[in-house]
């Protein structure tokens, strides 16, 4: 009996010694203790702008685009934080790199000498920089770092896409200040239309000197005057129909202005995002120079989600809304090596607020940029049916006014007071190959069939020895 009690007290106190260490019988789960559950980490979102200097106010309304996108995440449950690293600070990269390692993805910085001090510092190689500037050093977009801005070349691409895919255009003329910005922007749309294939006319002029730009822009015009004098205008002999004009827009007037000088008006004119600066929300004296003036633009406010429709918006605050919903789909909690992540946002896909930018698999951004024209109020999206529209008319018209004829409406009414259709003079139109186009007649009572009656006859004008216009003057609706 007394042994027995021995076991009896023996088993308890080994099962109060298990119950005290936390130990399990192998019914209740074995014994391996259930590991604790791991802590989620909150999102976070870094963003490197200056806090002073001439770029601040364009810093504070990225910094609004990403409040913006913060708060609309966190009304559908998505608490993200806002990091935020003065870049006008001496001290800035020290306090970037007191940020945990789960900011993994910084925006910014805006301003080159701010990235070269990243990149000298070494802060490259642990978070995941996606600048806001149009270029990084050659061989680091994609390696060392990334883009989330438009490039130089977006803006070619677009420009180009339109005129070749939109318009069949396939000869261009560039006209081009001397200055650093014109000749890099010449030189790669000359490095992009010799890789399709064409090439460029190319003419330059001395930005600081306007009175001689009529004289350098006349190679590229090669104007003569007409023999017989049925034009009291040049006679432009250019040989391409697309004009290239990488300037800012305070020059406008005085380059199309040299262009009538020499004759030509027919001209599709090809700007750069300079204009979008210069227009967004401005009038624009003497808009009919610019009916066949396009420009690439990031930002329309018509295709733009809910949140940016409001008054105030533009294209920063657009930026900053979308990196910071771009940062958050990405999910990074470290930097990953760069083909990683070449290859994961080679495959993100997310609604856009500016231009949608896509990466190929080597990083490389590509953002698909609008087109914009002039209009009243600065500037209006690109419609391509009343851009063709408008083209077709003006060649008309540069036509007739070639061979000394006036003129006339989308009827065929002339367009110069008190000359009335059938009279002597009555602008005919002709095609390509400067013969008049025959309208069909109107039958007649009594009319002998096959026999126009004398009203109807059709006009016959003197071709003269005026110069025969390039094939850019051919009618709507003649063979190319």
């Amino acid at each position: 009996m007394k042994q027995t009690r021995l076991s009896i007290l023996a088993c308890l106190l080994a099962l109060s010694c298990l119950v005290l260490s936390g130990c399990q019988f192998p019914s209740l789960g074995g014994g391996k203790k259930e590991p604790a559950p791991a802590v989620k980490q909150q999102p976070c979102i870094v963003l490197a702008l200056p806090g002073s200097g001439p770029f601040a106010p364009v810093a504070n309304k990225i910094r609004r685009g990403a409040t913006t996108a913060v708060q609309e995440m966190k009304a559908n449950g998505i608490d993200a934080r806002l990091e935020e690293v003065n870049t006008s600070a001496a001290d800035w990269l020290v306090k970037l790199d007191a940020l945990p390692e789960s900011c993994a993805v910084v925006g910014g910085p805006l301003q080159g000498p701010n990235y070269a001090k990243a990149k000298q510092s070494g802060a490259l190689q642990k978070r995941a920089f996606f600048t806001f500037m149009p270029a990084l050093d050659d061989g680091e977009e994609g390696s060392q770092a990334w883009r989330f801005f438009p490039s130089p070349q977006d803006q070619i691409d677009a420009l180009l896409a339109f005129a070749t895919d939109g318009m069949g255009i396939s000869t261009f003329g560039a006209f081009h200040p001397g200055d650093a910005y014109g000749l890099r922007m010449t030189g790669l749309m000359e490095q992009t239309l010799v890789k399709r294939g064409l090439s460029l006319q190319k003419a330059s002029y001395d930005a600081r000197n306007p009175n001689a730009w009529v004289t350098a822009v006349a190679p590229l015009i090669n104007p003569t005057q007409a023999q017989d004098g049925s034009s009291a205008t040049p006679i432009p002999q250019t040989t391409f129909e697309a004009l290239f004009l990488p300037d800012s827009w305070r020059n406008m007037p005085m380059i199309t202005t040299a262009l009538v000088y020499n004759g030509e008006d027919r001209l599709v004119l090809m700007g750069t995002t300079l204009w979008e600066q210069a227009l967004s929300g401005k009038s624009v004296p003497g808009l009919e120079r610019y009916a066949l003036a396009v420009f690439p633009g990031a930002w329309n406010q018509a295709r733009a989600p809910k949140a940016l429709q409001g008054a105030g918006h533009d294209f920063w605050t657009a930026l900053g809304y979308d990196f910071a919903r771009f940062c958050i789909q990405l999910g990074l909690v470290k930097r990953p090596p760069a083909q990683d992540l070449n290859a994961a946002i080679s495959r993100l896909r997310m609604v856009w607020g500016m231009a949608p930018i896509k990466w190929d698999g080597n990083g490389i951004a590509h953002q698909q940029l609008y087109l914009f024209q002039p209009a009243a109020n600065g500037m209006k999206p690109l419609n391509l049916d009343e851009f063709k529209a408008a083209r077709q008319a003006i060649l008309q018209r540069a036509a007739l006014r070639m061979q000394g004829l006036p003129s006339v409406d989308e009827q065929g009414n002339p367009l110069v007071p008190g000359l009335q259709p059938g009279q002597p003079g009555q602008p005919v139109l002709v095609d390509g190959t400067g013969q008049p186009i025959v309208q069909p007649a109107v039958a007649q009572p009594g009319a002998q069939p096959g026999v126009l009656p004398p009203t109807q006859q059709p006009v016959q004008q003197p071709i003269g020895t005026t110069p025969r216009p390039s094939y850019k003057l051919r009618l709507p609706g003649s063979a190319r």
